[in-house]
């Protein structure tokens, strides 16, 4: 059965938004447990707001008492917001006129993955009830109510349209035909409740009510509405069928009159032909079929003598052979015997092959590995371990030139990198420095890199210079354009040279260089350059030029130079490092493979022995199954040759026996027959076989023509042809509407006599329909005479009538075969429908007997009466009175027989349980009941409590139960959850949040919140 689109998800999560006056918190639901439900008013427990809430949640779960199919959409707009009911602090609110609930839907070992949301949205005016769902989590989560009733329009407005359900359709679709909820409340919104399962004291729920609850818990409603849907159209057809019988009836009054009295005499007319021709034919074929018969009987009489004879004696022979044959026992003893030893043989054997398939595989699999093994060994000398040795260090010696090899590379690559950058003018901090301004369009010039130093003046300058090795030169005026474009790269030194120097780096700082000279003083001894007022110290004695680009790049050359002989260096000594490696480990291979042709050398012999013995051992187990299937055949043969001589000679004896018993009983038949042929009778009135012949090979008005060619002769038999002639004398008599037995009805005198004559005269007692030829020929020829009279006038108006009366015979039996299809399919399902009924209320039944004997009471049953609609105006009738054993030996009374209230309440409540663990998918549904501890005293309340929580746990439903203070304690012990509502004072417009408490594993009580219960079971 459906579960609709919520499925198995369980209710974990509600939110209200302006209902009645709860805030907009989201309150969490433990599932598959009893949830306590309690609070606090400004007085005592009442005016919590326990069952507004109740009601909420009962109305999104699609509770069928809110009656969305007739008044309640109207009704749930008293969930609303409402001013006048909430206190006096609400004076200042207007009413509500829409609201929301949310629920959250979930498998809850996997919220994230399974969750579903539903919104429901609640008018004032039409439409009352619009249902919204979505995949995942939609809750409003805003840290205040009056921005989660911002955000709760938003949401809505967010989900699907698509998905937008009406009232009478959001529960079927959501969660399927089977009520996914059933709540018991003292109202919902402003209305009462009314009688219910769960107060069948109160005299108002009678047997039919409480059969109606009951189909709707289990689903089975809508098996009713398919019914009375099939009735209706079943009325519809009888109807339309009616109106087409009463008008076919009208128009075939008018017609019949003219068309009744042209087809009697038509028909009268043909069926007299035939008749004629038929009569004159019976006689000519009586006397040849009489003659031949009597040759064949006289034939077959001779036959069955002979055969007689020669029966007995096939008999008498077979049972001689069968008296000859061989002891069956003895030859199946043998035959039993001869297929154990060949099957022990045949084991013996396989195991045999099996073993020296084995050998065999092992010797070749040793031979290819020796052969492998020498092949490799070929060359080796020396001792093994020496050997890997010797690999081992030339490996070590490999790695290491190839570190070598690799350090060139590198080396090499940098100094080609440098070299390039020099030629170019963009070596070092300086080249990028001028890349960097000519990027921004700045023309710029290494300091060192276009200024060329004498050989003499290099001791001067060297140390004066060293610290602006990576200085470069631009124009004045592009210093704060220089400075912006460098800011990404720190430590970049720049020198300001006029803007109207040439091209010329020495002339363009030669102010700098002055400035420089006159700043730093030179000593020798070593050569220095002193700041004095900086208290700087500079070291000369450069052994090369360091100013002037060519002199940069041929130092830079002299590196790449060298670089490149310490490349070719590694190259060569890796080369020979790699090959001595490769002869070490070839050798190492050789020498290993030596040792392991030895040892396999060791060990082939030995598998050829063992090879040579299970050859040994297979020939002679393939001797001893050859032996033993030649016995075995021999048995066969013997034992199936007894066999097929036996059930060839009683073969024989059986069919002997038969056809002996046949032809006794066929040699007296035929004699009787013989006596039986009255071959006078029929020479007395045919004449000679010669004129029969001719009779039947005349064509007559009853013959057919076949594909164009003339008639076949007449080969029906006499019996047929006489039957025939009579029967279509009475089709004709009876066609124009004579009775064949009075006369009555004839339309002259003479007819009427006629027919009367042939009656006294029939003579059916000797299996002829006439004693003489008067009896036939009297009536038809009286009977022509008076047709022929009519014969022009009945040549014209019938072909139009006829078809006028073909067409509405279409029509009415049309509508015949659909009423009668209809009743047809009516008839099944009602049979179906009593049966599926039956069998919920069964499995009702069989659950309250279960909840009532663990409970420790005494039994209890459902005595009802199924009565499906005696009409098609009538409804089915489902009358269950429930049963229930009050004392250990005492009978079973009805439900309203008078007895201690707690009693009757706890019946209720297992009536109740029974009626949702029955239905199917019980997991997942809610059981929502108000004012749980009324009428009940310490004990009674402690069972009801215990078969609601072992329910909730066996069966994984939920149920939400309201406690009064005084119940808590008792609940505590029993229930999952414990949902507390506050309303402190009637000066306040709302109720404070709904606190959520849970235990944890050591049975104490602690307080839950919606995020933790959302995670997931892991914590329950």
């Amino acid at each position: 059965m459906s579960l609709g689109i919520i499925g198995d998800r369980q209710l974990l999560c509600v939110q209200t938004f302006d209902i009645a006056r709860h805030p907009s918190t989201a309150v969490g639901l433990i599932p598959g447990c009893f949830v306590a439900v309690s609070g606090k008013g400004p007085r005592d427990a009442n005016e919590s707001g326990k069952t507004s809430w109740l009601a909420s949640v009962a109305l999104l779960l699609g509770d069928p008492e809110w009656r969305m199919h007739s008044s309640g959409p109207a009704t749930v707009a008293d969930l609303l917001f409402e001013p006048q009911t909430a206190g006096v602090a609400a004076q200042g609110y207007a009413p509500a006129t829409t609201g929301y609930l949310a629920g959250l839907f979930a498998a809850p070992d996997d919220v994230a993955d399974t969750a579903h949301t539903v919104w429901m949205k609640l008018s004032a005016t039409p439409t009352y009830v619009e249902v919204r769902h979505a995949p995942g989590i939609h809750l409003a989560t805003a840290q205040d109510d009056d921005e989660r009733h911002h955000q709760a329009a938003e949401i809505y407005r967010g989900l699907p349209s698509a998905s937008s359900l009406g009232a009478t359709q959001y529960a079927t679709a959501l969660y399927g035909p089977v009520p996914r909820c059933l709540a018991f409340l003292t109202s919902r919104g402003k209305r009462r409740g009314g009688p219910s399962l769960l107060k069948l004291d109160t005299g108002l729920f009678t047997p039919a009510g409480i059969g109606t609850a009951l189909i709707g818990l289990t689903g089975r409603a809508s098996l009713l509405d398919t019914d009375a849907s099939l009735r209706h159209g079943l009325s519809e057809a009888e109807h339309e069928l009616q109106t087409g019988r009463m008008e076919d009836v009208d128009s075939h009054a008018i017609e019949e009159r003219a068309l009744r009295a042209v087809t009697q005499r038509s028909s009268a007319r043909e069926e007299l032909a035939r008749a004629q021709d038929l009569w004159a034919l019976h006689y000519a074929r009586g006397l040849l079929d009489a003659l031949e018969r009597a040759e064949q009987l006289h034939t077959a009489l001779d036959d069955q003598t002979q055969t007689l004879a020669r029966v007995r004696d096939e008999r008498a022979s077979a049972e001689a052979v069968q008296q000859a044959l061989e002891d069956p026992t003895r030859l199946e003893h043998q035959l039993d015997e001869a297929e154990l030893v060949k099957h022990t043989a045949e084991r013996l054997l396989d195991q045999a092959h099996e073993n020296e398939c084995g050998a065999r595989h092992r010797l070749a699999s040793h031979n290819r590995a020796l052969q492998e093994a020498e092949d490799a060994a070929a060359g080796a000398r020396g001792d093994l371990d020496d050997a890997r040795h010797e690999a081992q260090r030339a490996h070590q010696r490999t790695v290491s030139c190839e570190v070598r090899l690799a350090e060139a590379g590198t080396r090499l690559q940098h100094a080609r990198g440098d070299l390039s950058q020099a030629e170019k003018g963009r070596y070092g901090p300086a080249g990028r420095t001028t890349d960097t301004l000519s990027t921004a369009g700045i023309s710029a010039t290494g300091l060192l890199d276009g200024l060329g130093l004498p050989h003499k003046e290099r001791s001067a300058w060297g140390p004066r210079l060293a610290l602006y090795g990576d200085a470069v030169c631009i124009r004045a005026s592009d210093v704060p354009a220089a400075r912006r474009a460098l800011a990404d790269q720190p430590g970049a030194v720049l020198i300001a040279v006029p803007d109207d120097t040439g091209e010329n780096v020495g002339d363009s700082v030669r102010g700098f260089l002055d400035a420089l000279a006159s700043r730093m003083r030179l000593e020798h001894g070593p050569d220095a350059a002193v700041d004095d007022v900086l208290g700087l110290c500079v070291l000369g004695g450069f052994t090369e030029p360091f100013t002037g680009r060519a002199a940069l790049v041929d130092r830079l050359r002299t590196e790449v130079a060298r670089a490149e002989q310490d490349l070719a260096t590694a190259h060569r000594l890796c080369d020979r490092a790699r090959e001595a490696e490769v002869q070490s480990e070839e050798l190492v291979r050789r020498l290993e493979a030596a040792a392991s042709a030895a040892h396999l050398r060791s060990q082939r012999p030995a598998l050829e022995r063992e090879l040579a013995a299970l050859q040994r051992k297979t020939a002679a187990r393939k001797e001893a199954r050859d032996a033993s299937e030649s016995a075995l055949q021999q048995a066969v043969v013997a034992h199936a040759t007894r066999a097929l001589q036996h059930a060839q000679a009683q073969s024989v004896i059986d069919k002997a026996r038969s056809v002996e018993r046949q032809a006794a009983e066929q040699h007296a038949a035929l004699a009787k027959q013989i006596a039986a042929l009255d071959i006078a009778h029929w020479q007395e009135h045919g004449g000679s076989r010669e004129a029969a012949l001719r009779a039947l090979c005349r064509t007559t008005t009853s013959s057919v023509a076949v594909d164009g060619q003339p008639p076949r002769p007449e080969r029906r038999s006499e019996s047929t042809l006489r039957q025939r002639a009579g029967r279509h004398l009475d089709h004709a008599l009876e066609a124009v509407g004579i009775d064949t037995d009075t006369g009555a009805g004839a339309p002259t005198a003479a007819l009427q006599d006629a027919v009367r004559r042939r009656n006294n005269l029939s003579d059916d007692s000797a299996g002829r329909p006439f004693a003489d030829a008067t009896a036939f020929e009297t009536p038809a020829e009286t009977l022509k005479d008076w047709l022929d009279r009519f014969a022009d006038s009945d040549a014209s108006a019938a072909q139009r009538i006829a078809a006028e009366h073909a067409a509405r015979a279409d029509r009415i039996a049309f509508g015949e075969q659909k009423v009668a299809d209809l009743r047809m399919s009516l008839h099944t399902i009602q049979g179906s429908i009593a049966l599926r009924l039956e069998q919920a209320l069964d499995d009702i039944e069989d659950a309250l007997a279960t909840l009532n004997r663990e409970a420790g009471l005494y039994g209890a049953e459902l005595h009802r009466a199924l009565t499906p609609p005696p009409s098609l105006q009538d409804v089915w009738r489902c009358e269950v009175t429930p049963y229930w054993r009050r004392t250990p030996h005492g009978p079973l009374l009805p439900y309203d027989n008078v007895t201690n209230s707690a009693q009757e309440k706890l019946f209720s409540i297992h009536l109740v349980l029974a009626a949702l663990l029955a239905s199917p998918h019980p997991r997942g549904r809610v059981l929502i009941l108000d004012e749980l501890g009324d009428s009940l005293g310490t004990h009674h309340r402690q069972e009801v409590l215990e078969a609601l929580a072992r329910s909730t746990q066996e069966h994984g439903i939920t149920v939400l139960g309201t406690c009064q203070e005084s119940l808590l304690d008792d609940a505590a012990e029993h229930c999952g959850e414990l949902l507390y509502f506050t309303y402190p004072s009637h000066t306040e417009a709302l109720n404070a949040p709904t606190r959520m408490f849970g235990y944890d594993a050591n049975g104490e009580r602690v307080e839950l919140t919606t995020d933790t219960l959302l995670a997931g079971r892991a914590w329950w």
